[in-house]
């Protein structure tokens, strides 16, 4: 647990008063079932997956555990629940880029496979709310004076990305290309050490989240320069968001429960009735909300025709930006 103290909010005594989706739906009760991550312990995927299933044996009986299967852009977690049996009780807690954005990319298409066929959508869980942090050695307090900034170091300004693929390497490509900037963009195997470097100033700038950075600016290492979307967050009023020097344009931060294709759809449909319960309960509501996280309720059989308009996004974005994969 100490991995993940930055976090804010115990989960114990979250889902107490949790209330139960009924005896007679609950057919899977004491089954024991794994959620595949494909980032490292203590990064914001992994939050998000724990916070939206460490309530599932209050709810339904089922024992559930975390697996955290990093590298790849995900993939070596996609690919362990792609070869998975059906009835083997094995889910997956992704970001919505692993099926959005990977099979278009070369580098990361897993082969022989469809993701939008072989994967079956559960439930939604929440939308990253990302931010640009930068290290307080840069010496840039606001947006205006960190664009400049930018553009008068170009490549000798480090961007550091919590891995290639990521809604954070997305949401720096996109900065670039809309903002006009020539950043060096450097990758890292998660959030955490990005965010170590970055304190340290071997890095200049990140997109990031509140857990991640949080800590390190409350220390005077970092300081908060914009939101992403355009949105805000309650616990810094006053920052602004990126929209107009985004064009408008964003990046899909969504993160899902999937299934591999066989799995009962009496398990899936329970599972994601319990799903939904957790995350629009008041308690976890709040906590996504307090780690700069947006729950979301999307019906079960809406998520595939999201994803697929999301596809049909991160296609033509590929088609204006450059995933560099020398670095």
């Amino acid at each position: 647990m100490k991995r993940r103290t930055f976090l804010a909010c115990s989960s114990s005594g979250l889902f107490g008063a949790l209330p139960s989706i009924g005896h007679a739906q609950q057919q899977f009760s004491g089954r024991n079932i794994k959620f595949y991550v494909g980032y490292p312990a203590g990064g914001v995927a992994d939050f998000i997956a724990r916070t939206c299933t460490e309530g599932l044996s209050a709810l339904t009986g089922m024992q559930s555990t975390i697996e955290n299967k990093p590298g790849a852009a995900g993939n070596i977690a996609v690919d362990a629940v792609l070869k998975a049996a059906p009835d083997s009780g094995v889910f997956g807690a992704f970001s919505n880029l692993q099926l959005t954005l990977n099979p278009l990319v070369p580098q990361f298409a897993l082969k022989n496979v469809d993701l939008m066929h072989d994967l079956v959508p559960v439930a939604s869980m929440a939308d990253l709310v990302l931010m640009l942090c930068v290290s307080s050695q840069l010496g840039v307090k606001n947006l205006d004076q960190f664009l400049n900034k930018a553009k008068d170091l170009g490549p000798n300004l480090r961007m550091g990305l919590a891995g290639i693929g990521t809604p954070h390497h997305m949401a720096a490509l996109l900065l670039q290309k809309n903002a006009g900037l020539n950043m060096t963009l450097v990758p890292y195997k998660g959030g955490p050490p990005m965010i170590a470097d970055a304190a340290g100033g071997h890095l200049d700038a990140v997109i990031t989240t509140l857990p991640v950075a949080g800590p390190m600016v409350q220390l005077g290492k970092m300081n908060w320069i914009a939101i992403v979307p355009q949105t805000t967050v309650a616990s810094l009023p006053g920052l602004p968001n990126l929209s107009s020097v985004l064009k408008g344009e964003t990046i899909p931060t969504g993160n899902t429960i999937f299934a591999p294709l066989g799995t009962p759809n009496a398990l899936i449909s329970e599972l994601s009735d319990a799903v939904r319960k957790i995350v629009m309960s008041p308690t976890v509501n709040a906590k996504l909300r307090m780690n700069g996280l947006e729950p979301t309720d999307v019906p079960r059989g809406e998520i595939l025709a999201k994803l697929k308009d999301e596809s049909s996004y991160m296609k033509e974005f590929l088609s204006k930006v450059k995933i560099d994969f020398s670095t």
